[in-house]
């Protein structure tokens, strides 16, 4: 620790440069293509799907020591179109991964196993130096080919995926019939609530697929309105992480693929996508904010104005390259950019009310070498080297003219800094072996060393930089800023065995870790005012108390079963790390401490294929999480703790008509400060009809059947992680009541 960076290192590493599954997910749809046929019933089950994120090259999920869920694009496109979003989609599929908040756009606390899940478009990291949890709003549904979801802490991929990885593989012009061929979709939804209670979306594609050239081209878009709760009343706007009310989103994606010959291809692709909300409603805060002293006059209300609105935006550029024979081994390498812009609601800040707006600019290099030296044992390795620069300030409103409106109207006088600048910079080298015991038994290990440097830049405290803007100060000390880097090695090693050719069983251990959100940790003083000058008492800061990363060993068992009619699969895990991250309720700044947590559970589903059609599944997990305080292992908080879920389906398809009645049960949750999550269940019908002369499908759904009125995760989270800054009924985000929705898709 402590060792100065070499930026001529990471130039000529990265120039040399690194793995991505984006690079290696062309050649896993070739392999699933040319995936073994046999002539008995289990060829085409689950186990034979050739997958890419467990072992960074393609390997069927029956030889992977791994739980690794793949979720397919008709089942996400069918219940896309019925109304649910991608995060509902994955909660109600994947049992290790946390159920979503209905309206929310934050994904913070939705877990994989209980902790941080990493988030990949096509191999390229949606994570940030800052945790700001908006990985799912940044594509539309209609774009996606597949999801790959990996359980559990992993030494593949670096940082922030203690968790496991969730792998959004978008769809290219090789994944079409060859030609010329278009999709067009368009439809609505509505509670009929009220006269805004309207939701509506349209999207098309064009995709070309010949022999050496492929490309797809698509823009899709979605305009929502008011969100109802259960009782039918407008739902309290969310001012800390934002909701999806009012909001107007658009993504359009391209993608050109040209197959030099035979063993060697190059795809570029490129995405441009836009979240922003303008809501007709805001939170009053009652005249001169006096709600802040007696919460019975805080409501929600039309009329809200602000010059400063929540937004994600997001451009994306990929280029990927593989080749069949470098020196006999297969190569693969990938470019990418990402640069982001996100907006909040505006938020009281002691003294003053502000936005928050938070940019990043992500650069990755990353290639790989898979060779295979004999026919049981298969070898790869590579480097992987990326840049994250984050910079944020915020804008700050005209404080008389939001206290004579109660907060409903919002006018910027200026912008100041709100956390320093970071800029993190990554190299990473790994080996990855997979080797054939015999012919039931496969045995897998790996290392990945992982290099980072932290640079930090001076900064002002935010609120003193807003008295100067104010002119209740004139100058103030700076917070040093400064550099520091971190490395970890980090091993994983597994086997699986195959029963028979149905079922495997299989275990694992691996090791992950993450680097405590740097921007909310740095740039925090203490100073006292004299003379219209803040000086500065005492700070956090580089040089007194460097961040280092916090390492989680993880370890599981699983089974799993697929014979054509019955499937099933379950693991039991457990992971641990030495220190624990925990969030002040009054600064909102992250703290770390030297206390053990521990993440164990138990995940697993089972369907059955029963005749005329019908199918009935179930799907849970029981997780606990707990933190080694004084008197022993006690209940972590609920800001932060994963709840434990249970679901099931019972489905019908025919000719042309398909029907599914799903459910699902959110346990409730309370941490050792009495904070709850309260459970609740909830039941949705989706269904499509294709009429296939016409090659048209016509989608239908009803979200929440029974019109329940209920407070979402993240609500109950927010109470937990807010309420000392305001009354907890204020963060009581409800999900929306019974939903309505219908789509029409063309096909050419």
């Amino acid at each position: 620790m402590g060792r100065k960076f070499n930026r001529g290192v990471w130039l000529a590493t990265t120039a040399a440069a690194i793995v991505s599954t984006s690079a290696i997910a062309q050649d896993a749809d070739q392999a699933a293509d040319a995936a073994i046929v046999s002539n008995d019933k289990h060829a085409a089950t689950s186990l034979d799907a050739i997958v890419v994120t467990g072992s960074r090259s393609p390997q069927q999920i029956s030889e992977t020591a791994r739980t690794i869920y793949v979720v397919e694009s008709k089942e996400i496109q069918s219940q896309a179109r019925s109304g649910k979003t991608l995060q509902q989609i994955l909660g109600e599929t994947v049992p290790s991964f946390d159920p979503a908040s209905a309206g929310a756009r934050t994904s913070y606390g939705q877990n994989l196993r209980g902790r941080t899940a990493l988030v990949l478009i096509d191999g390229v990291s949606m994570n940030s130096a800052r945790s700001l949890s908006r990985q799912f709003d940044s594509i539309d549904p209609f774009n996606i080919e597949r999801v790959e979801v990996l359980s559990g802490a992993t030494a593949l991929y670096g940082g922030n995926a203690t968790g496991g990885i969730i792998n959004i593989i978008t769809k290219k012009g090789k994944d079409a019939e060859p030609g010329l061929h278009a999709e067009v979709t368009g439809g609505m939804g509505s509670g009929f609530s009220g006269s805004k209670d309207l939701d509506r979306n349209a999207a098309g594609a064009v995709t070309y697929n010949s022999d050496n050239w492929d490309a797809r081209f698509s823009v899709a878009g979605n305009k929502s309105g008011a969100f109802y709760d259960g009782t039918g009343t407008v739902l309290i706007p969310d001012i800390t992480q934002t909701s999806t009310a009012f909001n107007e989103r658009i993504d359009i994606m391209g993608s050109v693929g040209f197959q030099i010959d035979n063993g060697r291809r190059l795809e570029v692709s490129g995405q441009f996508f836009d979240s922003s909300q303008e809501s007709d409603y805001g939170l009053y805060y009652g005249p001169f904010f006096a709600a802040l002293a007696d919460p019975s006059l805080f409501e929600t209300r039309s009329g809200y104005r602000s010059d400063f609105n929540p937004q994600s935006r997001r451009s994306m550029l990929n280029v990927t390259y593989t080749d069949d024979d470098v020196l006999g081994q297969q190569l693969l390498l990938q470019g990418a950019y990402r640069s982001e812009r996100l907006q909040f609601s505006p938020f009281p800040s002691g003294s003053y009310f502000a936005g928050s707006s938070q940019d990043t600019d992500y650069y990755s290099i990353k290639a790989a070498l898979v060779a295979q030296p004999t026919d049981s044992l298969k070898i790869t390795y590579g480097f992987d080297a990326d840049r994250d620069s984050f910079s944020s300030h915020q804008n700050v409103f005209d404080m008389l003219l939001a206290a004579e409106t109660g907060g409903m109207n919002f006018e910027t006088i200026g912008l100041t800094g709100l956390y320093p600048g970071i800029d993190v910079s990554t190299v990473a080298g790994f080996v990855e072996a997979s080797y054939e015991a015999t012919d039931k038994l496969t045995l897998s290990g790996g290392v990945r060393y992982q290099f980072a440097d932290t640079k930090v830049s001076d900064f002002v405290g935010a609120a003193q930089q807003v008295a100067i803007l104010e002119g209740t100060a004139t100058s103030a000390d700076i917070i040093p800023g400064g550099e520091v880097d971190y490395d970890a090695v980090l091993f994983n090693t597994g086997a699986s065995y195959e029963l028979d050719t149905a079922q495997q069983v299989y275990a694992n251990f691996s090791q992950g870790f993450e680097l405590p959100d740097p921007a909310r940790y740095y740039g925090i003083g203490l100073y006292s005012l004299a003379d219209g000058h803040y000086s500065l008492i005492n700070s956090v800061n580089v040089a007194d108390s460097a961040l280092e990363a916090i390492k989680t060993n993880s370890v599981e068992i699983g089974y799993r079963l697929d014979d054509g009619t019955y499937n099933f699969e379950t693991a039991a895990y457990y992971s641990i790390s030495d220190r624990s991250i925990n969030l002040n309720r009054s600064t909102l700044a992250v703290e770390v401490v030297d206390q053990d947590r521990r993440v164990y559970g138990i995940e697993g589903r089972a369907g059955v294929n029963l005749d005329d059609g019908f199918t009935v599944g179930l799907i849970g997990q029981w997780v606990k999480t707990e933190v080694k305080g004084d008197n022993g292992w006690e209940k972590d908080s609920v800001g932060t703790a994963s709840v434990s879920k249970i679901g099931g389906y019972v489905g019908w398809t025919g000719d042309a008509l398909n029907l599914k009645f799903s459910g699902q049960h959110v346990f409730e949750l309370t941490d050792a400060d009495a904070f709850k999550i309260d459970g609740y269940t909830l039941f949705d019908l989706t269904g499509g009809y294709t009429f296939k002369n016409t090659d048209t499908t016509l989608n239908f759904g009803i979200q929440n059947v029974f019109d329940t009125d209920y407070t979402t995760i993240w609500g109950s989270r927010a109470k937990a992680l807010y309420g000392a800054l305001a009354d907890e009924a204020v963060f009581d985000y409800k999900g929306r009541g019974r939903t309505f929705a219908v789509s029409l898709t063309k096909v050419f």
